[in-house]
């Protein structure tokens, strides 16, 4: 695909992909490193407290999706060679999981174990996007990557509750 793309695709792009970034968090935070949350943090909302306020992450995850939608279309018009993608979601992802850490470092009392797995998590998760909305937005069947991109959502999702069934019968 060499002619530009249009602002329906790039909307569906990133909406597919601020899916998959979904499915990544939940398959982190809430089965792979679900005692990180369970631990007495002063710094962290009470378990309830956090249950209840998880769509207001997930509209977060909804504006960073989007600027990094909107700067990867700013860079990319044309189909890009895949390592120039994974370069900058590589640097996207660091200069962002840097800056929170930081950011969080600096006024937060979270233990440094939870800092760093928390913006590794991000790194990983940015590189995802970045790679998510070049393959769905420079794909050649829409129709399929928005098929794949909700199996894998789902696939992600069902991962995640297995995992947090399997942690919680040992």
């Amino acid at each position: 695909m060499t002619e530009l793309i249009t602002n329906r695709r790039r909307l569906i792009s990133i909406i597919l992909t601020w899916l998959i970034f979904i499915g990544i968090d939940f398959l982190f935070h809430a089965s792979l490193f679900s005692s990180f949350w369970k631990e007495d943090i002063t710094a962290l909302k009470a378990l309830n407290d956090l249950a209840v306020l998880i769509p207001a992450g997930y509209l977060s995850f909804l504006l960073l999706t989007s600027l990094v939608g909107y700067i990867f279309f700013m860079v990319f018009t044309t189909k890009p060679p895949i390592k120039k993608v994974l370069q900058f979601g590589f640097v996207f992802a660091l200069l962002f999981a840097l800056s929170n850490f930081f950011g969080l470092f600096s006024y937060v009392n979270l233990p440094l174990k939870q800092l760093v797995v928390f913006n590794f998590v991000y790194l990983i998760e940015i590189i995802v996007v970045a790679f998510s909305l070049y393959l769905i937005a420079f794909s050649e069947n829409m129709k399929k990557s928005v098929l794949y991109s909700i199996l894998i959502f789902l696939g992600l999702i069902i991962i995640g509750v297995l995992i947090q069934n399997i942690i919680s019968f040992t």
